[in-house]
């Protein structure tokens, strides 16, 4: 006879073969791979590895007794002729009693929405097996040997990761290892690699993917625009991808790509101008400005901002627009000496003020 023990919001469900389910799912991994974190960042690299490793098999071990009590529950024919449909299995399993199942399905449903499974049961057995792999892990255990030098095996890690970002808690998290990954490169002299993670990057940047919208952007410089009359028009909103144009802009400028070393710088600057008026508009009470130089006397009053500008290595990027703008586009020298100007007049640092100057 089975018997089923709540105990708060976790369930054991006790059989001929025992396993156990703790609601919310995966929380058992998810706290060691914490506490690998805390290692880590505490600069206990090996404790970090050793947790990170184990939060792998503690992952599969959950999955297996979510995978277990799902197929022994819908084992009996009475439950396989209810079909696909979710809805459909979880009548007939409440109707046997086999509540712990029910409140699983229920759980991930809710989590997920029924919209994600398509209200099918083989799909959130699909989705089940895909978790298996714990990919925050590999993450952190790419980080691991990233500190130790060893970059064939953290980049192999971070690879992984990458691989089954898919399966990620929070999806936003696959720039992240992204963004690792290409830094990785870069400190390694694998410059390949890191351009492949940075064009990851911005390849899910709806303005940088929008052909229309960067041939307008890049063509409006080419046509003789101001930088007034361009930063007027054009807006770029996803601020993720501003390290990563910022990063191409300095590796393409490295290996001689000038073309494309303006266009990253274009994106880049222009996603964070964006990022700094909207900043503006939603702290300044009808923050209007009079062209570039006003903006720039205006954000960078702000301290935030003006810290955001250095932190972020902004300042290079607006001297690499402006200086390969009069490089590439010499017949339209108003746009590179506006930047210049606006840089000679507004940069936080000196020595950015003092570049401008000796370009003007």
């Amino acid at each position: 006879m089975r018997k089923l023990i709540f105990t708060g919001v976790s369930f054991i469900l006790l059989g001929a073969s025992c396993f156990a389910i703790s609601l919310p799912l995966f929380q058992d991994s998810i706290r060691m791979l914490e506490d690998a974190q805390f290692a880590f960042d505490s600069s206990e690299f090996g404790k970090a590895l050793k947790l990170a490793e184990e939060s792998k098999i503690l992952r599969q071990q959950e999955v297996e007794a979510c995978l277990s009590a799902l197929s022994q529950a819908l084992h009996p024919q009475e439950v396989q002729d209810a079909g696909d449909d979710i809805s459909a299995v979880t009548a007939v399993l409440q109707s046997r009693d086999v509540y712990d199942v029910v409140a699983l399905i229920e759980y991930m449903s809710a989590l997920h929405g029924e919209i994600y499974f398509s209200n099918s049961i083989n799909k959130m057995l699909e989705y089940l097996e895909d978790k298996r792999i714990f990919p925050e892990a590999s993450h952190l255990v790419a980080k691991v040997y990233e500190y130790e030098g060893e970059y064939e095996l953290s980049y192999s890690y971070y690879t992984d990761a990458w691989n089954h970002a898919t399966v990620l808690d929070i999806p936003e998290k696959k720039y992240d290892i992204l963004y690792d990954m290409a830094n990785l490169s870069y400190n390694f002299n694998d410059y390949e690699n890191c351009e492949k993670a940075l064009m990851l990057i911005i390849a899910s940047d709806p303005y940088y993917s929008d052909d229309g919208f960067a041939t307008a952007l890049n063509n409006s410089v080419r046509r003789g625009y101001s930088a007034d009359k361009v930063f007027n028009l054009y807006r770029s909103d996803c601020y993720r991808s501003i390290p990563a144009f910022y990063r191409l802009t300095e590796l393409y400028q490295e290996q001689g790509r000038h073309q494309e070393a303006f266009k990253m710088a274009l994106f880049g600057i222009l996603a964070s101008f964006t990022r700094m008026d909207s900043f503006l508009n939603n702290r300044v009470t009808e923050f209007q400005y009079d062209g570039l130089d006003d903006f720039f006397a205006i954000a960078l009053s702000n301290y935030e901002l003006a810290e955001w500008t250095m932190d972020q290595g902004f300042w290079r990027c607006f001297y690499r627009l402006a200086d390969l703008g009069s490089q590439l586009f010499p017949e339209n020298k108003d746009f590179s000496d506006q930047l210049f100007a606006v840089m000679a007049q507004s940069a936080p640092e000196n020595y950015w003020r003092q570049l401008a100057i000796s370009k003007m």
